[in-house]
């Protein structure tokens, strides 16, 4: 454990800290060559909680109990604090827009982005994903921040992608590194909207369209409600009906590899034309193979064929 980079601390500051605790005061000069570094922001830090005093050209450590516990003490008065101005502020935006408190409308694209990028650390045990992509107008791919140590934290990933991400490499490499690190990817061809479920608590749910010319942007949170409830069982509808996204590194042989990835394609809606620019070869090669697939399964249509693939594993 990291005891002080866990209260938010900079590794400088705690490096610091630990280093007084083994070698005891020293002056700044001397710490300053161990450390090899400047530590005018590192002290300020240890300054501001008590776990470090100045005298003169000394630096000199003090206990860490006392400091803690008035650090926990003042963290805990700001907690409460938080609470009663959430529950102050949640009464004023209820009366002011007269709204049911199961929903928050939230008033810009700024606001939805703040309380997507705060589903990471909140996340207790599992977030469901159903993404178009960025809220933004701008074309861009990102992992979002905070994702990997979520990951880390044992916080379970069900992510619904739209079949988009297939004709785009950039998005479909990151995806693929989400489940690599252990997200349970899916991707359906008519993803329509994006919608994030945290713990069953509380959901974000985002849609865009053309309006007067430019794209306008709502998004909503809902709290646990019925309406939540509705909104789990639309995701795990559309989960059930989408394609998994398997993991490269798969131990299996090239035209197992192949298979996979075709009948991927073909259960996310992408037309003969489509499939054969993403493998390279021609429309009438991947009719053969289709064909071949329907062969070896039995299946008369390919919906046949994508129910029969999964019952065999394939996908």
């Amino acid at each position: 454990m990291q005891p002080l980079q866990a209260l938010g601390l900079s590794e400088a500051a705690e490096r610091t800290y630990l280093d007084l605790v083994e070698v005891g005061a020293s002056p700044l000069a001397d710490l300053t060559a161990r450390l090899k570094t400047d530590l005018t922001a590192p002290l300020a830090e240890l300054q501001t909680i008590g776990l470090v005093e100045l005298s003169g050209d000394t630096v000199i450590p003090t206990p860490p109990r006392l400091a803690m516990e008035a650090l926990a003490q003042r963290h805990t008065r700001e907690a409460a604090l938080a609470r009663e101005s959430a529950e102050l502020l949640s009464r004023l935006w209820t009366r002011g827009l007269e709204r049911r408190t199961d929903f928050e409308l939230l008033p810009s694209h700024e606001a939805g982005r703040a309380v997507l990028d705060s589903v990471q650390t909140d996340a207790r045990e599992r977030v469901r994903a159903m993404t178009l992509g960025n809220l933004s107008t701008e074309e861009g791919h990102k992992i979002v921040d905070g994702f990997f140590e979520a990951l880390a934290r044992g916080v379970q990933y069900q992510v619904i992608y739209g079949a988009h991400v297939l004709h785009d490499a950039h998005a479909l490499d990151m995806v693929q590194q989400c489940v690599e690190a252990g997200e349970d990817a899916r991707v359906f061809p008519h993803v329509p909207m994006n919608v994030t479920i945290v713990d069953d608590r509380w959901a974000l749910v985002a849609a865009r369209a053309p309006m007067a010319g430019k794209q306008n942007i709502a998004a909503v949170v809902v709290h646990d409600s019925p309406f939540l409830s509705g909104l789990v069982g639309f995701f795990d509808a559309f989960w059930r009906m989408a394609v998994p996204v398997t993991k490269s590194t798969q131990v299996d042989s090239a035209p197992q590899r192949e298979n996979k990835q075709l009948l991927t394609y073909l259960s996310a809606g992408l037309t003969d034309e489509a499939i054969a620019r993403e493998f390279g070869v021609s429309e009438r090669t991947i009719a053969r193979r289709i064909s071949r697939l329907q062969e070896t399964l039995g299946a008369q249509t390919r919906f046949q064929l994508g129910v029969q693939a999964s019952r065999q594993g394939w996908l």
